[in-house]
Parts: C-alpha cells; structure tokens; sequence
C-alpha cells in the first residue's frame, strides 16, 4: 500500500506514525465489518455473481457514453483515428510473405504455357531405338534436334510446340513415338513498382503470376490499393488486377501469367469505407466506383444475427468541410432500401446491436424434474406449468413460492401458493413474463454424527433432533475398557465457525493496535525495546492466525454415567464428532519452567509436585497466575484446578516485564497474543 505526501514548499520527511495512521486508515474498514475483498470461502455462485454484477455496471454506467461521445467530438479525427481500430480488410494476407514466399519451381505446366529463352524440353523417342534428348531455347528461341535441325519455339504455347515438334521428327522418322514433357522452368525477371511494401526488381519463374509478383514485394502498401494492380507490357496495360474476388470468393480469374519484363504497378487507393457494430466481418473496405450499403454489408459477411437494421447510423465526411452524423432506418417496408445509399469516401457505417430482452420466459426452479426456463405461452397459468408428471415425488405440495416482478418498478413481490390447491383446481393464477416459481422439498434428510477412538462400535450414527449424546453413544455400545471418557474431545462445525471468525476479527484489531502503538513508541524514543517486541507480536500474530479451529467444546463425562440425561449430556447437532481417546498416564508441564516437557502421572501430585519434576520455575516464571488444561478441555487457575488427572497440561507463564509507559501496552499486547497462542496450541495438540 502506497501513500501520497502532500506537496509543499520544504521537503518533509514521511514518518513512521503517518504511515501507520494510513494503514490503520486502510485497515479500518475491515475491522468495522466492510468487505474490501472477497472471501477465501465464497462460493463459486457467489464469485461469478460479484463478477457478472462487475460487468454489467461497466457496461452500463450511466454517463460513460457520454463521456466518450463529447470527447470524440471535441477531437479532430485523423487518418490513424478515423477507423477506431477495425482491422484493413485483406491486409493479413500480405503480411510475413518474405518469409512464406518462395519461387514457384515444381508447379506443372499447363498447354497454354508460353515458351521462352531458357525454357528447357525433354523430348524421348521411341522406334527401332530409344532416343532422348534435353532441349534449351537459345536467346534466338531455337533448340537444336539432330536430323532435323532448328525449330523456332519462341512465342509459342507448350502445346503448339510440342505438336511442332512430333511433326518434324516425323518427316525423318516415320513410325516414331514423340513424347515431350517440360523439364527446368526459366528464370525472368520482373518490376514491381508503386504503391508496394518492397518495390524492386524480383526474378520469379517462368510460371509466375501478376499474384506471385505482388507476394515477392510484400503486397500493397498502407496506401497501396488492393483493387487497382496493373500490368505493363511494353508500356501497355495488358491486365488489371482486383483482389477482392480473390479475397472474398477464392476467384483468381483476373490474374495473368507473366513475361520477362514486364511491370506490375500498385496503384494508390482512392477510396475506403469503414463498418463496425453487428456484422460478421467488421472492417475497413475498399471501393473503385460507387457502393452502396448492401454491397459494404455482403463484402463484411453480412449483418450478424444480433443485429438491429431497424436503424444504422453513418459518420460521414461533409462535403462542405467537417464530419456529420447519419441516422438511418433500412428497409422493413418502411424504411431506406440498402441498393439506394451510396457511400462516400472515409464514411463509418455502424450495425447497432439488438437491445431487446428475453421477455416470453418464467423460471421453474427446486425440486422438479427439469428446472430452467421455460416459455411464456399465451394465457399460461401456474398449473400448466406445475403438471403432476414435472414435479418430482418428494416436493412440499402445500408450500410454494411465486416471485413476480413490477414491470415499472421492478420491485418483488413473493406470492405463496399450495401446488396441491392447484391440481384440485383453486387458487390458479395467470403467469407473467419474469415470473419465477420454486418448489421446496418435505424430505428431510437424516443428521448425523461420527464417534471415533476407543468406542465399541466407532462410525458414523444418524440422529434425530433432540437426541443427547448419551443415547448415540450407548447405540455405539459404550466406551471400550481402555477408553478414558474424562478426555474425550467433541469438536462441533458450528463452534469452529464461531472461533475461526473470532480469531480473525481479533488478529485484524490487534494489527490496528500494534501500527498504533509503534508509532507512539518510536515517537518517545523507545526503538530498541519496541522493535523487539513488535516483531515478536507479528510473528505471534501470524502463527496465530494460522491455527487451525477445531472447534472443540468442552465436556464434563465420566465413566460412571452421571452426566448422563442432565446439562452436561449435550444435544446433538449434523456434523458433531466424538474422539476417546486411550487412557493416557502423563502430565505435560509447559510456559516458564526449567524443563518443560511430558511427565509420568503420579497419583496424588499437586501442581507444584510437577513443576519441581521439571526442574522448578524459571528465573522469569509468574508461579501464581499458573493454570492447568485439563484433559476435557477446560482451562482452570491453580487454586481452582483441584486434583491433576492424567491427560492434564499445566501451564505456568512468564511475569509481566516492566518498560517504559509508552511501551508497557504493546507489552500487554505482545503477552495476549502468546498466552492465546499457547492455548491454541495446546488445545490442538490434545484434539489431534
């Protein structure tokens, strides 16, 4: 936790009191009972509530659009701004192309493939012998045949040459079998040029496309056009290239095999038009002549099916300088036809969403064979919806509940009704949209209790409200004959719960006073002692804080059974547990003595008897605020303790040391915190 120092004219130094002022000031609000984080044991409903309710109140904080839209509007939009962040639309598939790129060498060449120098043949023969031969266009464009002489192949298509070719041979060998096939594609070099990421010159394979030229230079630039891409050939156009059919539909019909030389220019793009909102492809759009609204929303897939067209809105550019906002109704037989508006350059289409609720619903929820949602049909009434065969056996027939909520206001209102009135055909109601309905259950399900250790039958025992711990006990056939009663440890779910919470909220007060009380010592001067004491105390604190609660409830039993059917025989509750232990034949000896430790029982030892047998006090031991743990639990002073019985724990604790009047309350609280300490580590020691 970070805390800010005032500015001012001198530079002052941030003490250690203001610093525990702030954390006292942040602790606070725990200490008093104000949630500043979420529990450790929230459950997981409860979790995605508080994150659900997070959600909706950022996406509907009242003010916040409005916010945003004066400040949109005191803006100047720019180039970067205008579009908001909708991606380019085909850009992606230029992008990493120097390293996705590689030259086309072992695609197949088709009959339209037109020959040129470097081209290379392989012609095989067959007749009275078997004759191949490995042919290379010269510059001139000839190869070379034994027999036969020159043929001039330049120009021609692989097929035209390759029937060229069987005719000549034929002329020399009759009866021959001429096969040709392409052998190594020639290598040409091409120009890339205008508006591209590399511009340059690129040697490509002779099977190279206007497509492959354009990936080998990176594709249009940020101001490159993907829809106006041509190709020079001897200072003539001899094609023009679109990419969106490519892009939108895989048609590469524009495209055109290249010749050496030749130029592949990207032009500028002229125009661009932004959609965003409830479409399935929101982006920013290219155009090379006028488009309209429905062919933006065919090239951005489409409106999405949660898409409101009974109003879009358009943030276009004025012609008269400035931007202006556009709303628009489409065509629902009263509104605008989409082939009737035509966009303009840098204009932002946006498809609102659907704002509507599911309103033809009720809720059935508990005890039902399907709870969920169901649909509000016309003049439906309760007991259509609550039917003999939807509600499940062991369901309450006489305590229902219908939650209904005020359209207007929104209050709710809880209406109780009998499912069983329903079906004999009384108490019926009309269902509304929102309506939730609840079923509660008759069954009651068994509580039950574990009895464990030195039991005759140990396990776990159903009870029924009222009954004593006696009675389950003698169902479980009593105390075996080493089962020592007296120390036997009932721990209960409900008390673990009150001391897990206690320990809490007492480790949170004793933090509060210890950044208090640090700061008043270290104030007076007394650092040494209080730096001593205050690390003492967190360590104590969170040792403290990491006991588990067992939850133990102290009990006075015997064996002789006089506890039995009075106060001392407590009611049982789900979830209780019972442990006897062994009969045990030590006493422990803790605090400031000179040994402590676990000694053997004597009989008729007092408390100073086991003190001496652990070497007496220790020179800082308090002997007359000693107090004995006995073995059911209970914590009694010296002179009230009575007799030690085996299973008993004497505790004999430090003197108060003296310090200065600033310190002696941190002092105190150091004690506190190691005296219940102590306690909760005894009394788990004895649990387990």
């Amino acid at each position: 936790m970070l805390f800010e120092v005032p500015a001012s004219p001198r530079p002052r130094r941030l003490t250690l009191a203001a610093l525990c002022g702030g954390l006292a000031l942040w602790l606070a609000p725990a200490a008093l009972g104000a949630p500043r984080n979420p529990e450790p044991g929230a459950t997981g409903a409860e979790a995605e509530a508080s994150v659900g309710d997070l959600d909706a109140l950022s996406r509907q904080n009242p003010g916040r659009e409005g916010v945003e839209s004066v400040r949109r509007s005191l803006t100047v939009p720019s180039p970067e701004s205008r579009w908001r962040g909708l991606p380019e639309f085909g850009r992606e598939l230029f992008r990493d192309t120097l390293q996705r790129f590689t030259p086309i060498e072992n695609t197949p060449v088709g009959p339209d493939y037109v020959l040129g120098p470097g081209d290379n043949l392989l012609v095989f023969v067959s007749g009275l012998s078997d004759t191949s031969y490995s042919l290379t266009l010269d510059r001139e464009g000839k190869v070379f045949l034994p027999r036969v002489g020159s043929v001039f192949l330049w120009g021609l298509s692989f097929a035209d040459a390759e029937a060229l070719l069987r005719g000549r041979i034929a002329t020399v060998l009759r009866n021959a079998r001429v096969q040709v096939s392409m052998g190594r594609v020639r290598a040409m070099d091409v120009f890339v040029l205008g508006a591209v990421t590399r511009p340059g010159k690129y040697t490509l394979a002779g099977l190279a496309t206007a497509f492959h030229a354009l990936s080998a230079a990176g594709g249009p630039s940020s101001l490159g056009s993907l829809r106006d891409i041509r190709v020079l050939r001897a200072n003539r156009e001899v094609a023009r290239l679109d990419l969106y059919p490519f892009l939108l539909r895989g048609d590469r019909g524009n495209d055109i095999r290249l010749q050496a030389g030749d130029v592949v220019f990207a032009g500028l793009a002229q125009a661009r038009v932004g959609i965003q909102g409830a479409v399935v492809r929101p982006g920013v759009y290219e155009s090379i002549g006028p488009l309209t609204l429905r062919a933006l929303l065919g090239m951005a897939g489409g409106p999405s099916p949660f898409a409101d067209l009974s109003r879009i809105r358009i943030e276009r550019v004025d012609a008269n300088g400035g931007f202006r906002l556009q709303d628009l109704p489409l065509d629902h037989g009263h509104g605008l036809d989409p082939d009737s508006l035509t966009l303009s350059a840098y204009d932002l289409v946006t498809v609102l969403q659907l704002n509507e609720r599911m309103r033809n619903l009720v809720t059935l929820d508990g005890f039902v064979r399907h709870p969920g949602e169901y649909e509000l049909l016309p003049a439906m009434s309760l007991s259509q919806l609550l039917t003999r065969d939807r509600v499940l056996p062991e369901a309450d027939l006489d305590h229902a509940e219908l939650r209904r909520v005020d359209p207007v206001s929104f209050a709710v209102q809880v209406r109780p009704f009998s499912i069983r009135a329903l079906w004999e055909g009384r108490g019926d109601l009309p269902l509304q949209p929102l309506d939730a309905v609840s079923v509660f259950s008759s069954a009651r399900l068994p509580r039950s209790v574990v009895l464990d250790g030195e039991v005759v039958r140990p396990g776990t025992y159903a009870v029924v409200p009222g009954e004593r711990l006696s009675q389950v006990l003698a169902r479980a056939g009593g105390v075996t004959p080493r089962g020592y009663l007296r120390a036997a440890v009932f721990t209960r779910r409900s008390a673990a719960d009150r001391e897990r919470r206690f320990v809490r909220e007492f480790v949170q007060r004793q933090r509060l006073e210890l950044a208090r009380q640090e700061a008043a010592l270290l104030q007076s001067g007394d650092s040494t002692g209080a730096v001593a004491a205050l690390r003492s105390q967190a360590r104590m604190l969170d040792a403290l804080e990491r006991q588990s609660d067992p939850g133990r409830v102290a009990l006075r039993l015997d064996e002789s059974g006089r506890w039995m059917g009075t106060d001392r025989d407590p009611v049982l509750e789900d979830g209780d547990r019972l442990v006897v232990p062994a009969r045990p034949g030590t006493v422990t000896v803790l605090g400031s003595v000179m040994n402590p430790g676990t000694v053997m029982a004597r009989r008729g030892a007092s408390f100073a008897d086991y003190v001496r047998l652990v070497g007496g006090p220790s020179r800082q031991a308090d002997a007359g605020r000693g107090y004995v743990l006995k073995a059911n639990g209970e914590a009694l002073p010296r002179q009230g303790a009575g007799r030690i019985e085996p299973g008993d724990a004497i505790v004999v604790p430090p003197r108060e040391l003296t310090a200065p009047s600033a310190g002696r309350s941190l002092l105190a609280g150091v004690r506190l915190v190691a005296e219940l300490a102590t306690t909760a580590a005894l009394v788990l020691a004895v649990t387990r």
